[in-house]
């Protein structure tokens, strides 16, 4: 029972007004989150399937593993893009208290992006793709895709400038997030002959989404919500909000650097990249600084708002330790030149996508869906025993992930001992990780079908 009353807090309630109407925009916005919730179960099923295809080889799949996992990529890139147009759309309108400018277009847009999100998946489920890591869909659907989030930039713009004078640093952030999404995308829909450069823009996605454009609207929806919830004053959130939006942009741009060396950059990009990841720390600590403060002095009597805290802390969480701590440690050159491509890369990956921008997204969703609602007890504790499982089948997994690459870095790149023969060393890891993927899993089932429910018991009477 005291881990339920973990956020029962005591002291001085500061909380900004919330708007009472319910704008056009934040309806629309339902369709993206629960689709995001959707396709993010969908993808710890398709993952569990595929670690369990690694340690049982002969698994009868309809889908071969290579297929599979690029299905699994996609779903990473798409889930929290489709939950983060949701959410925008929807804290966009409660900090400037008005209607977006088109929402016509915003419903377009999400038919658009569904469309284009689904036709990936289903080619690549057909084995029809094109053979690019991480992208591995037809070049034709990352162009609807690019134009779902031009569609946005522009209502999002258009929604700003109608009244200039009122706009906020959180939308207008979120805003700037937006537009980088597509930026950064629309140059991957072209085919490059040289490998460099196409290495080098793909991880425009792989790495800038998420640290920088994705970074940018993680950061409004959390200024927004912290002033909601009383967790902060406004100047104090946006003080810290102009320096995380600062410090994304340059540290994401100059930081995917240390990538940039392994595929044929001058040596330069190698220091750059390495000294401008220790930059990007630095917002990290200070929110951890103010969501400490907060939860010390501020009262959150909501449980709609303490079940949306546990998925956000969960989040800061994975930020400073699979994020920055960790993805700093692999930045340095003579650690990244043996761990690079191992199965560390791995478990990095799992602490600092789903770990960091995952539980945001979520809990970006959760509060979108239960705009009006206040969930019963049981319902709450609910909500927490999913988050905790998936943390408990997050950790598992990385966990195993990490250990396995550190013991395939020792036996392979330093004692040169035969790849395949390291490769069998790694199952018994390789069998807790699937297990690991079980509890997520679950976790991930239950928490979708909280969210449904939460999502039907709110749904507009006709």
């Amino acid at each position: 029972m005291k881990l339920f009353k973990l956020f029962s807090f005591r002291g001085k309630t500061n909380k900004a007004p919330i708007p009472k109407q319910q704008f056009l925009a934040q309806k629309i916005s339902r369709r993206y989150c629960l689709s995001a919730v959707a396709l993010f179960a969908l993808q710890s099923i398709v993952a569990l399937m595929g670690a369990l295809d690694l340690v049982i080889p002969d698994l009868p799949s309809p889908i071969p593993f290579e297929y599979g996992r690029a299905i699994h990529l996609g779903l990473a890139d798409l889930w929290p893009l489709i939950g983060t147009m949701g959410m925008v759309y929807f804290f966009i309108t409660a900090e400037l208290n008005r209607e977006i400018y088109s929402p016509s277009l915003a419903r377009w847009q999400y038919w658009i992006v569904l469309a284009f999100s689904l036709s990936i998946f289903g080619t690549l489920a057909l084995k029809i793709g094109n053979g690019r890591e991480f992208l591995e869909g037809m070049p034709i659907f990352y162009v609807g895709i690019c134009l779902s989030l031009a569609l946005a930039s522009y209502n999002l713009i258009r929604t700003l400038l109608s009244d200039k004078k009122n706009i906020t640093p959180a939308a207008a952030i979120m805003t700037v997030g937006m537009c980088f999404l597509g930026i950064l995308l629309l140059p991957n829909t072209i085919t490059y002959s040289n490998p460099v450069a196409d290495e080098a823009i793909k991880y425009w996605i792989i790495h800038l989404w998420e640290e920088m454009a994705l970074e940018l609207t993680s950061a409004g929806f959390i200024a927004t919500f912290y002033v909601v919830s009383g967790l902060a004053d406004r100047s104090k959130v946006e003080k810290w909000l102009y320096l995380e939006a600062t410090l994304a942009v340059v540290g994401g741009l100059y930081a995917t650097g240390h990538h940039y060396y392994w595929i044929g950059f001058p040596a330069i990009w190698l220091v750059l990249g390495s000294l401008v990841s220790l930059v990007e720390v630095i917002p990290v600590g200070l929110l951890v600084h103010m969501t400490y403060k907060g939860l010390k002095e501020a009262k959150v009597g909501s449980r709609r708002e303490k079940l949306t805290l546990w998925l956000l802390l969960s989040s800061i969480f994975y930020h400073i330790t699979g994020a920055s701590l960790l993805g700093l440690f692999m930045t340095i050159p003579w650690v990244n030149l043996y761990m690079h491509g191992t199965y560390v890369t791995s478990g990095h990956a799992h602490l600092a996508l789903f770990g960091s921008l995952g539980f945001t997204v979520l809990a970006g969703c959760y509060y979108v869906l239960s705009q009006g609602s206040e969930p019963t007890l049981k319902s709450y504790r609910g909500g927490v025993l999913a988050v905790l499982l998936l943390n408990s089948g997050l950790i598992v997994m990385a966990s195993a992930l990490l250990v396995a690459g550190f013991v395939e870095t020792y036996l392979w790149r330093i004692l040169d001992m035969d790849f395949m023969q390291v490769r069998m060393l790694l199952n018994p890891y390789l069998m807790i990780r699937a297990l690991g993927g079980i509890i997520f899993m679950l976790g991930d089932l239950l928490l979708a079908w909280s969210f449904y429910k939460t999502w039907k018991a709110t749904k507009p009477q006709k």
